[in-house]
């Protein structure tokens, strides 16, 4: 349930508000309701309303000075405007508060019952949207540690359409980034998806590109084989998939601020 908060200096029409509409059915729980700006914004301190219908000709605080403050307190909240006053200052000041819709005098419980249906539509889409994000952000932990650890602080973020296809690069990559010839188009291939698409996607979940992401898996890997002072630099170079040592050796000092030398020192 979505709980509504109604501000409006006139009872008569607060009475009518309150009662001339099943707000149950629409999924709509009433907060209570207020006489003016101040009120309404105390009762919001002790309890956030989802949902804000005020009166813009109110004494003291009107209305659209009360949905400002509103929104500074709580940015989420959807806030419509009860009026009899059709007039364009109203309207462009508003826009500029993002109000979600209008509610003219005379009441009519018809326009009123589409309006908050529309409202409470509006509602469900974010809620779901925000569990969609959070499911993505669950999916990317619980991957993310087996693939890599450096891996592991991204921030994930996005749909959870999104969120998955971003998993299937991350599976694509770590099984083929030892691969000499590996790219990125070997990864968008596998997916399904254009190179560019893929790497815009792979970056909004994540914050990083795919040629980024395979660096770091071959130099993560280099840095667990030169931990074996058995094991030659140039096998490292070919098992990792750089034919260059010079290049093998730059990019590993770039990613581990030592070169492999002087990483592998350190374990000896």
């Amino acid at each position: 349930m979505y709980k509504l908060l109604i501000a409006e200096d006139v009872k008569l029409i607060r009475l009518t508000l309150e009662r001339s509409i099943p707000w149950s059915d629409l999924g709509i729980e009433i907060l209570g309701s207020a006489e003016n700006g101040e009120e309404a914004l105390a009762r919001m301190e002790k309890e956030a309303p989802d949902l804000l219908l005020t009166d813009i000709g109110m004494p003291g605080m009107n209305g659209l000075e009360l949905i400002e403050a509103a929104k500074a307190r709580f940015p989420d909240i959807k806030c419509l405007i009860l009026s009899g006053l059709n007039e364009f200052e109203h309207d462009r000041q508003a826009i500029k508060l993002q109000v979600l819709d209008y509610v003219l005098k005379p009441l009519n419980p018809s326009e009123l019952e589409a309006v908050f249906a529309r409202a409470v539509t509006e509602l469900d889409r974010e809620r779901r949207e925000r569990r969609e994000a959070e499911l993505a952000g669950k999916a990317a932990r619980e991957i993310l540690p087996h693939l890599s650890g450096a891996l592991c602080s991204v921030e994930w973020s996005g749909s959870l359409k999104k969120a998955k296809l971003a998993e299937q690069a991350l599976q694509v990559m770590n099984g083929g980034f030892r691969s000499r010839d590996f790219a990125l188009a070997d990864v968008a291939g596998a997916v399904g998806l254009s190179e560019r698409y893929l790497n815009q996607l792979f970056k909004e979940v994540t914050g990083e590109t795919i040629n980024h992401v395979i660096i770091r898996l071959r130099m993560e890997e280099a840095a667990r084989l030169l931990k074996d002072p058995l094991t030659k630099i140039y096998e490292i170079c070919d098992r990792i998939g750089y034919a260059d040592q010079d290049h093998f050796r730059e990019s590993f000092k770039k990613h581990c601020g030592l070169t492999p030398t002087e990483y592998r020192n350190t374990f000896l």
